[in-house]
């Protein structure tokens, strides 16, 4: 069992406390401090946790790590407090700073994903060749740059940048609410080309993406014998070109009576990715944060970092 403590109670913490209620087999919640008495109030009518309005008697209970989902402004600040007091903490992004100590990890989750860990297999295959290009347009910011660094085998290598922002006038009709009156708005659409020297990258992102399919997501990854775009494969093998698609295998799809989640990610005669949680009803993205609380575990245990304040703030600093 996974316990973790939870300090929040914005839109990423409900992630943290969904995931608990759907994996209770391997996730607990120790209880989550909420400063604000209205959101306390809020959170106690829709989850069985407890609620504190005091940190140190959310640091009193029994729990492997805490879980840190305050604001952005907030975020370096209170990770290190907690750090300083001893506490291992997983705290949400975007970490600003390379000057954080203690035990603290980063729920960077977006190379978590099962798509992502799909294409990290087709590339680590080799049928590729030498992955050298990727055009990324499905995330923001410091998101979009671990995944860069992710496909291309990037460190932290500096890159030369150059950037235009060009307007995207669109109808939003969704967002994290959920849908909403169709309405005009005036968004835009930022585009970045990073060079590496051999390897470059295109970020191309529009906020409206994250919540509307008029604005689709689009990954290109490109290498010296093949490319992948989005869920089509094509590489070189003999001389000549093969193609196959990157097909998930749900439950609960037509006939199928076993609740519907992701069973695995298959390509080519493979299995590419198996979803640990094949068994819950989790979306991908939460998927990929209740990895980072596997990994989490796995790092208090055995000191296997998975995403450090290293890493955070080389993706923060890559694309801003």
């Amino acid at each position: 069992m996974i316990k973790y403590g939870i300090i929040g109670a914005g839109w990423r913490a409900e992630f943290y406390l969904r995931i608990a209620t759907l994996v209770p087999d391997t996730f607990s919640v120790s209880g989550i401090f909420i400063r604000n008495e209205g959101k306390r109030q809020e959170f106690a009518k829709k989850y069985n946790v407890p609620i504190f309005d005091n940190l140190e008697n959310l640091l009193n209970t029994d729990f492997d790590f805490i879980v840190s989902c305050v604001n952005k402004d907030s975020i370096n600040e209170t990770a290190q407090m907690l750090a300083d007091k001893g506490v291992p903490v997983l705290t949400e992004t975007p970490v600003s700073t390379n000057n954080l100590k203690g035990k603290i990890q980063v729920a960077e989750q977006f190379h978590f994903m099962p798509r992502n860990q799909a294409y990290k297999k087709i590339i680590d295959s080799g049928i590729l060749g030498e992955v050298h290009q990727v055009q990324l347009s499905c995330c923001h910011d410091y998101h979009a740059a671990s995944l860069i660094r992710f496909f291309l085998g990037i460190a932290d290598e500096v890159p030369t940048k150059t950037t235009v922002t060009l307007p995207d006038k669109l109808t939003r009709y969704n967002c994290r609410a959920g849908h909403i009156a169709p309405a005009m708005v005036d968004s835009e659409e930022k585009i970045t080309v990073l060079d590496f020297g051999t390897k470059t990258a295109i970020y191309d992102f529009n906020f409206e993406q994250y919540f509307s399919d008029i604005r689709s997501s689009r990954i290109v990854i490109r290498g010296t014998k093949g490319e992948i775009i989005n869920n089509t494969c094509t590489y070189l093998k003999d001389g000549l070109p093969h193609s196959f698609e990157i097909i998930r295998n749900c439950f609960g799809a037509e006939e199928s009576l076993d609740g519907f989640s992701l069973l695995n990610i298959t390509g080519n005669g493979k299995v590419l990715y198996e979803n640990p949680f094949k068994n819950a009803r989790l979306s991908d993205e939460e998927i990929a944060i209740a990895t980072c609380l596997l990994n989490m575990k796995n790092y208090i245990l055995n000191g296997i970092e998975f995403y450090s304040t290293k890493d955070a703030f080389t993706d923060h600093s890559l694309l801003k």
